[in-house]
């Protein structure tokens, strides 16, 4: 699992590539979005392009996020969505709970 950050128009981008499994990705993914809400970023997107799979453990980690940042007034979206974990999204009935991009670009301008 790669992980790689960046902030565009104040807006919180995480780069997920691999397979989101285990624990060892959640803590720092779940730690930078903690930062970046104390630093005042309120908006938060996880570009999906390159991720491979996601394990329960992944999409629990994503579901955390989400309600971080909810809970400090903020939000969030997913752009670039495999259609693996279109699926499981689908198949769990969370395809609602996340705000879903086409793109990158497409989300930070929404989120602006």
């Amino acid at each position: 699992m790669e992980i790689k950050k960046e902030v565009k128009d104040g807006v919180a981008v995480i780069y997920l590539s691999g397979n989101l499994l285990g624990e060892n990705a959640n803590g720092p993914v779940l730690e930078y979005v903690k930062e970046q809400l104390e630093g005042g970023v309120k908006k938060v997107l996880f570009n999906l392009t390159d991720l491979k799979y996601i394990n329960s453990t992944g999409l629990g980690m994503l579901m955390t996020s989400l309600a971080k940042v909810k809970n400090a007034g903020g939000e969030m979206y997913l752009c670039n969505v495999p259609e693996l974990m279109t699926k499981i999204l689908k198949m769990m009935k969370l395809e609602s709970a996340f705000s879903i991009s086409a793109s990158e670009e497409e989300a930070v301008k929404s989120l602006a």
